[in-house]
């Protein structure tokens, strides 16, 4: 597949139908706003930037608030999952920095910024199903 067309399927892909919109969560809704503003590939990576930051900011949120809500034990196993995670993400980023960085073209650019962004989105979701699942009880 040709790049600017992957590139093209990719960005169709992350932007859903409007009646999508009311599912998504506040901050792909921002993002997706934020990259029709400004569709440059240094207005789509400053966009995706600022999503990772916010989601950064939820995944550390959902984090405290758990510790409120988990028993010591189960606390402590989030701990050591939370730590191994943070070793995980950040070799994943150096391995999808390092493998983007060699494609030519400037749309890997902001590719690259939303695939760490991900790791960290991925991990904010898992975390609040652990929250949800908690609050089963």
């Amino acid at each position: 597949m040709k790049p600017a067309l992957l590139l093209f399927t990719l960005l169709a892909l992350a932007m859903p139908l409007r009646a999508d919109d009311e599912k998504k969560h506040p901050i792909d809704q921002a993002l997706d706003a934020a990259m029709e503003r400004d569709s440059s590939t240094a207005g789509m990576v400053q966009a995706v930037s600022k999503a990772n930051k916010d989601w950064d900011k939820e995944m550390n949120v959902l984090y405290q608030d758990l510790k409120k809500t988990m028993k010591p034990e189960e606390w402590a196993a989030l701990v050591a999952a939370q730590k191994a995670w943070i070793v995980y993400r950040d070799a994943q980023t150096k391995s999808i920095v390092e493998t983007y960085g060699h494609m030519e073209g400037t749309m890997w650019i902001p590719m690259s910024a939303s695939a760490v962004m991900e790791l960290t989105k991925d991990r904010a979701l898992f975390l609040k199903s652990l929250q949800e699942t908690i609050s089963e009880r």
